[in-house]
């Protein structure tokens, strides 16, 4: 019976890396500082490196050789208060928290070769990462053994992507992509499981809590679980498709369309799951020591009892391997460029994300257990609008718009996903042009409405009961600087 509740503890940590992969997400907001400050909005464009990102079609407007990089710097910050009717376990907090500060650097980079026909490139950059630390737990007052920081995960994605583009004829141009896909994960969580001496309903059970637990205070709040740390590292391989079409209407007015397919990647991990006993002085364990043993129970039993407030750790896993499916969502959009007004550039874009990949996803031990995570996330469509105008010869403005609303539905969210609503993010950006060198920056914010779930969400496991969401009131923003270098050989 412990050995099947510790795989299912341990199967629901590794399901927990399909929720991570989108945070903030972890869709990220894209590559290259001319694209971003523009608010991504660039289908219709996609005219340098970063092109093999949005539409590869693009390419072909360059020539001769190119090579680009750019460097993001993400800084999100997120608040989280328990809602009031939380399951009763008394370790959690209660009052509004924030997570562990964090900065992340994401780089890409690019180089591109152009006939005037035919296009080449190369490109390395991230589409999926970031990771969160929280200290969502009052673990001390539990047991002072238990890691200070009880949710932290750190998430790559990697895309190398080989890209080639032709025009088909002077207005039609088309390109496509293969990429190779790696992917590195950390995750430590939490795992709560019912006291078995405060949740068990027979007669000989109920009697014991009432008559013995209770009176030394064994029966609070702080009690009601037992907490288990839960480990996972992981990587794995996959691969990716990207295919774009750009064509010229008239001599101002470009428009693009592309998409963007991930396999499933195959995640090969470790798992580590150790339980935490709760602690509580030695006056109080002795007092229930003796109290035990004038009851006349079986020895076996009395150290079964003691043993859930000796504080101790015990190894359920050790680096033990699982295998995991970890889909990736595809996306297609379609843009504008139009350029017929005298050094202003404006771009829109429609995009849909498949988001609903992540219905349900399998999971399985080497030793044979399986399990299945229903996340019901739902399709999403971002919307945006940007804007280039040439201030001067070599300065040149930009600035940007999007929205696109929360994938995940109040009975899967939790404090590890930053999707916590509708983001609105507001882009600026500038270019200044030393002759074959272009020295891009940009400015992001990400704005979402406070979010409030009412409902802690069963899941309904008999053999670890537990919870999908996390109920209460979720709040975040995001800010990110990117900065950017284009060369033209």
């Amino acid at each position: 019976m412990r050995k099947s509740l510790f795989v299912v503890m341990s199967i629901a940590l590794i399901l927990s890396f399909s929720t991570l992969v989108m945070a903030s997400g972890v869709g990220l907001t894209g590559i290259g500082a001319r694209a971003t400050a523009l608010g991504g909005n660039y289908r219709g464009l996609s005219d340098d490196w970063s092109g093999m990102y949005w539409n590869p079609a693009g390419l072909t407007q360059v020539e001769g050789l190119q090579a680009g990089l750019s460097f993001e710097t993400i800084m999100p910050g997120s608040d989280y208060t328990l809602t009031q009717n939380v399951p009763a376990f008394g370790v959690y907090k209660t009052t509004e928290f924030s997570n562990e500060p964090q900065t992340f650097y994401i780089p890409a980079a690019g180089l591109v070769y152009g006939t005037g026909k035919w296009a080449f490139g190369l490109s390395f950059y991230v589409p999926f990462g970031l990771g969160a630390k929280w200290d969502a737990m009052d673990t001390k007052v539990y047991n002072d053994a238990y890691p200070e920081l009880d949710f932290e995960d750190d998430l790559k994605v990697i895309n190398i992507q080989p890209t080639i583009a032709f025009k088909a004829t002077e207005k039609l141009s088309i390109g496509v992509g293969l990429g190779l896909v790696s992917s590195n994960i950390i995750i430590r969580k939490p795992t709560t499981t019912p006291n078995p001496l405060l949740s068990a309903t027979d007669p000989n059970s109920v009697a014991l809590k009432t008559k013995l637990l209770t009176p030394l205070g064994l029966a609070a709040s702080t009690y009601n679980h037992i907490l288990t740390e839960t480990e996972l590292e992981g990587d794995g391989m996959g691969f990716s498709a990207s295919f774009g079409l750009q064509y010229k209407l008239t001599e101002c007015l470009t428009v693009g369309a592309s998409g963007t397919w991930y396999n499933d990647i195959s995640l090969d991990g470790k798992v580590t799951a150790a339980t935490y006993y709760a602690k509580v002085n030695s006056q109080i364990l002795t007092t229930l020591a003796t109290q035990l043993a004038g009851l006349g129970l079986p020895a076996a039993q009395q150290q079964q009892i003691l043993g859930v407030y000796s504080g101790t750790k015990q190894v359920k896993y050790d680096k033990a391997k699982a295998d995991a499916k970890l889909p990736l969502p595809m996306t297609v959009g379609a843009g504008f460029a139009y350029t017929g007004i005298e050094n202003l550039l404006i771009s829109g874009d429609v995009s849909w994300t498949q988001w609903s990949a992540w219905d349900v996803i399998g999971i399985e031990m080497k030793d044979g257990s399986k399990s299945d995570l229903v996340e019901n996330w739902e399709d999403g469509i971002r919307l945006g609008l940007g804007m280039e105008y040439k201030l001067s010869n070599p300065l040149t403005l930009r600035a940007g718009y999007y929205t696109e609303p929360s994938a995940i539905p109040d009975e899967t969210l939790t404090i590890t996903i930053p999707d916590i609503s509708r983001r609105h993010g507001i882009n600026i950006g500038a270019t200044f042009n030393l002759g074959p060198v272009a020295l891009h920056a940009s400015y992001e914010t990400l704005l979402f409405g406070d979010r409030t779930v009412d409902k802690w969400q069963s899941n309904n496991n008999a053999a670890a009961p537990g919870y999908d969401n996390m109920a209460g009131t979720y709040k975040m923003s995001v800010n990110n600087i990117m900065l950017g270098l284009g060369y033209n050989f």
